[in-house]
């Protein structure tokens, strides 16, 4: 896929960082509500991380449950013009690095990792009609062709004690097929419905988790240099992952506690 480099910028290089920043990007880089001064702020970060990144030797990047292609049709959407070092589109389950020599390039070794874990749209498919047989029904989200490692569905609350035991019996059968899913809120700022969770289904070893993991190896910069910034429950584990993790001041109900 070929992505337009049209009014768009790319952060200079930084061949040794000594920081690696990861930040979540709908609602938390990306504002979606159209206000003059979010534009403004967002320009400010721009010309920050433009300016910066090379002196202070940061490394960054987004790590985002939307696919690469939604990504793109944002930018253009909200009028970004600088792009990060890395995009971790859908959920961590792609990994494509921006600069001169590199643009909208996967890195092959954590392909090549997805590819030997046995996740399929099948294998999915198959979970989702069994848990039906519960009771537990999921309604599929639309799915985007470039995302095979990342299968999306929307569960409707009905009240605490009915949604906990479907999130309990979501997470065991899941285990038992030797996947993962990621459950939070859904955010309706960001498109989702009203009271909702997010069913993500994705390979063992990936998400945003391990995205941070493998980032810091693959640049040897130090779990002490590691920042990270969300808004929502698909980011906890990533803000637990740094060590230096933030919830911004818009995130969503039931994270507002994380320390």
């Amino acid at each position: 896929m070929k992505y337009c480099k049209h009014n768009i910028k790319l952060l200079p290089s930084v061949p040794e960082p000594k920081y690696v920043v990861f930040t979540d990007f709908d609602e938390t880089y990306l504002a979606h509500q159209n206000r003059e001064d979010y534009k403004n702020d967002l320009k400010e970060l721009e010309e920050y991380l433009l300016n910066e990144t090379y002196q202070k030797q940061i490394f960054f990047g987004w790590v985002t449950g939307s696919s690469l292609t939604s990504v793109f049709d944002k930018i253009n959407k909200c009028g970004l013009t600088l792009l990060p070092h890395f995009i971790a589109s859908s959920l961590g389950t792609e990994l494509i690095y921006f600069n001169q020599n590199q643009y909208a390039e996967k890195d092959k070794i954590w392909e090549n990792n997805l590819m030997k874990t046995g996740f399929s749209e099948n294998l999915v498919n198959n979970l989702v009609s069994f848990l039906k047989l519960d009771n537990i029904h999921l309604t599929p989200q639309p799915q985007i062709a470039d995302c095979p490692f990342l299968k999306n569905y929307y569960y409707h609350q009905q009240n605490d004690l009915i949604d906990n035991q479907a999130i309990l019996k979501i997470k065991e059968l899941v285990k038992k097929a030797g996947i993962q899913v990621n459950i939070s809120q859904a955010n309706p700022l960001s498109g989702d419905p009203n009271n909702c969770y997010d069913v993500d289904f994705i390979p063992s070893g990936t998400g945003k988790k391990h995205i941070v993991n493998f980032i810091l190896q693959q640049t040897n910069v130090s779990y002490q240099n590691s920042i990270a910034f969300g808004e929502s429950g698909n980011d906890i584990e990533m803000l637990q992952t740094v060590r230096h993790g933030y919830l911004v001041g818009n995130a969503t109900r039931g994270n507002a506690s994380y320390q």
